[in-house]
């Protein structure tokens, strides 16, 4: 499978290295808007920078989609336009309209368009789906979860994340949030109950370099998954470095289970009196970049892996997050963001 990246960027990068540490996927190469930086990623990585999106499609099985998120939707018509498979980072789009239309031109495609929810990869996320699914924890009662940054705090200029055209995707819950409402729905195959939750948001840093900040940097969320529990979500992006990270505390009736991405790869588990310490990363194929979550980088790959095998016919398509999956999470981010009052 040849798979082209537009896109790049930091996260245009992270999936280029991920395929180059795939098997059976190779990379066509990559392209930018801005034709410098994509002369100068593809040759870091020996591959080659494409001129516009159609000579990617030309020369690829599927397309990555890693550019910022005003442009997914229109980059998905065009590749689903010439047959592509699509990966799409997330959030999906920039509003639900144009959520329900990505989602529509799937649907009428044999293309596979997943979604990148990679945080789904995480071993510890794994293990949990597993002791959820398998019973070891009892009737599971109540979830914590959190996803916390210090990028509020050390970016010092506005960026295009910090408008208000981009409210719905780039503040701290819309960008980091996401992540966390789809791991809501994949551990426990339950709908948020939109009626019950309540939500906060603040805007910690407001201004950069002198303008304002249209944006949420911090969001906090109280609510009920329509069958199962109640749970806690925290995004932020305006946390200390030393706090910040991935958090998962889940509460059950025969048992807890909890994780902080500081303590390295592993999960704390109790079903007794006495935690055990439960090891959930293996060796490494890349190496996570400093502060980030354990585990992080390869979980691209094994997203990759997914999304590929979908493609080729080795695997499900069940295996990744698809188009319906991205929509629904999108549902969920702007239902929280009408309803959110500012603190």
């Amino acid at each position: 499978m040849r798979v082209g990246i537009i896109g790049a960027g930091g996260i245009g990068r992270v999936h280029a290295e991920a395929v180059r540490a795939g098997t059976g996927v190779s990379l066509s190469g990559v392209y930018d808007v801005d034709r410098d930086r994509a002369c100068a990623l593809a040759g870091a990585l020996g591959t080659r920078a494409f001129g516009s999106p159609h000579e990617l499609y030309e020369a690829s099985t599927g397309v990555i989609i890693a550019a910022p998120n005003r442009t997914h939707a229109g980059y998905a018509r065009e590749a689903l336009e010439n047959g592509r498979s699509l990966l799409c980072e997330k959030p999906m789009a920039v509003s639900l309209a144009e959520a329900a239309d990505m989602r529509t031109r799937a649907a009428a495609s044999a293309a596979v368009c997943a979604m990148g929810f990679n945080y789904r990869y995480l071993g510890v996320v794994q293990e949990a789906r597993r002791r959820i699914t398998d019973g070891t924890l009892g009737r599971v009662l109540h979830v914590d979860i959190a996803f916390t940054r210090p990028s509020a705090l050390t970016r010092k200029h506005v960026t295009w994340r910090d408008g208000e055209a981009e409210r719905c995707s780039s503040g701290a819950l819309g960008d980091l949030g996401v992540h966390l409402i789809d791991l809501l729905h994949f551990l426990f195959d339950s709908p948020i109950d939109l009626t019950r939750c309540r939500v906060g948001l603040q805007t910690k840093v407001p201004r950069k370099g002198g303008v304002e900040v249209k944006v949420d940097d911090h969001a906090f969320v109280s609510g009920l998954l329509e069958d199962g529990p109640s749970f806690t979500l925290t995004a932020s992006k305006a946390t200390r470095p030393e706090h910040t990270g991935f958090t998962l505390a889940l509460t059950g009736s025969r048992g807890d289970l909890v994780h902080h991405s500081q303590d390295g790869p592993v999960l704390h588990a109790r079903t007794g009196v006495d935690w055990e310490p439960v090891k959930v990363l293996g060796p490494g194929r890349l190496a996570d970049p400093a502060g980030e979550v354990p585990g992080w980088a390869d979980s691209f790959v094994d997203q990759l892996h997914a999304w590929a095998g979908a493609v080729t016919g080795s695997r499900p398509p069940a295996s990744v997050a698809d188009f319906d999956t991205g929509y629904r999470a999108q549902r969920v981010l702007e239902e929280l963001l009408r309803g959110g009052g500012r603190v």
